[in-house]
């Protein structure tokens, strides 16, 4: 059984010398085509041969009986044909002529290639445009960028923005070295059937690898967070989470946690591959007939993340400066205070509500406290809890 091996194409279609170059220094290595495609070329396994190749530029993959013929007549035969070319093989020792170019028309099929480049690049910069267009919308008008980027979401776009301009690179390439081929066509410069394809092929390997890589990851990664992303009922014991609980700092025997609106959401991105918003409501009981209108009711939110790079807890912390900023529609002032316990500490202090800012290492914990709790305590708390996330 013959053994079929797949190789990636060392170039551009258009790049017709380095691809004839390569089917010969193939066939000496024993492997000789008989089928290709966009990305890679089908190869059977034989003995060695001194081949030649020849490809011919075409507006397309079909190809008539009549150039078969002509290319037969002249010792040449047919083997394959791709979107672009059409391939012809003879061993070495034929006596071959080589095929007389029509220039009218092959000066047509190159035009013709042109058009269909250019159609390519004015398709995907459009796509590539409106991709900008959503990144705009979702993070150019945002006040709090960072915090959006690490909220994820906005991973995929960003790697389709990437992957859609290597593509434009990639059409520009084509373009502009369709037309280099139909100047030099038109000047009577004649193709170098031997032309050296170890540099075109490194480059386009790098690019290939690229290219895979960005595609798996913008594929996995949403696939993954999808996974990762959760919503509970924040359980009524204290656990292992990072999270200030009300009933550690509240101190209060009185003091029940309502039965609605406690929640742990759990979340994962590209940047923080720890998220959590958690909510927790109590109320204090002391007895059967408690006025509801003087009922004493902390409210604890926080937010949590474990950052995977250092460079993003400045912004972030600014970030959540800027939001709690959105939220009140107004200036809040935040202190930054020294301790021993964090590399950064802010506080705002407000008539009712009490916000934090607390960061050591690569984790950020915000903290917004509706009670009578001094800060003191939730300070002391946090310092506990955001060691889980530092192993400090």
């Amino acid at each position: 059984m013959t053994k079929t091996v797949r190789k990636l194409r060392p170039a551009d279609f258009w790049k017709v010398g380095e691809h004839e170059s390569w089917f010969s220094d193939m066939s000496e290595q024993g492997l000789h085509i008989y089928d290709i495609g966009t990305h890679f070329a089908k190869f059977k396994k034989g003995e060695r041969k001194q081949m030649e190749y020849r490809l011919e530029l075409a507006k397309d993959k079909y190809i008539s009986n009549d150039k078969i013929d002509l290319y037969k007549e002249n010792g040449w035969d047919y083997i394959a044909s791709d979107r672009y070319f059409h391939i012809f093989a003879a061993p070495t020792e034929r006596k071959t002529k080589e095929i007389e170019v029509n220039s009218v028309e092959y000066i047509a099929v190159l035009k013709s290639l042109q058009r269909k480049m250019l159609l390519n690049l004015l398709v995907t910069v459009g796509g590539v445009a409106l991709i900008l267009f959503v990144l705009y919308r979702f993070w150019f008008l945002d006040n709090t960028k960072i915090l959006l980027l690490i909220d994820g979401g906005l991973e995929v776009t960003l790697f389709l923005a990437v992957i859609n301009s290597l593509y434009i690179i990639s059409a520009i390439k084509s373009w502009w070295g369709i037309t280099r081929v139909r100047k030099k066509f038109i000047e009577g410069e004649l193709i170098d059937h031997h032309k050296p394809w170890e540099l075109s092929f490194l480059y386009n390997k790098i690019t290939y690898i690229f290219n895979i890589a960005i595609t798996i990851f913008a594929l996995i990664i949403p696939i993954y967070q999808i996974t990762k992303i959760d919503h509970l009922t924040l359980p009524n014991e204290d656990t292992s989470l990072p999270i200030v609980r009300l009933e550690s700092i509240e101190n209060n025997p009185h003091l029940v946690r309502k039965e609605w609106g406690n929640y742990v959401s759990v979340n994962w991105s590209a940047f923080a591959p720890i998220i959590y918003e958690t909510l927790e409501n109590g109320e204090e009981k002391t007895g059967e007939w408690t006025d509801p209108n003087n009922t004493y009711t902390p409210i604890i939110y926080s937010n949590i993340y474990q950052l995977r790079f250092q460079f993003l807890v400045d912004p972030l912390v600014k970030d959540l400066v800027k939001e709690s900023n959105n939220e009140s529609n107004g200036k809040k002032i935040f202190t930054d205070t020294t301790h021993e316990k964090f590399d950064q500490l802010l506080i705002h202090e407000g008539d009712k509500v009490n916000e934090f800012i607390f960061v050591k290492d690569k984790a950020v914990m915000y903290v917004s406290y509706n009670g009578k709790v001094k800060a003191d305590v939730i300070i002391d708390q946090a310092a506990e809890k955001i060691s889980l996330l530092t192993n400090k």
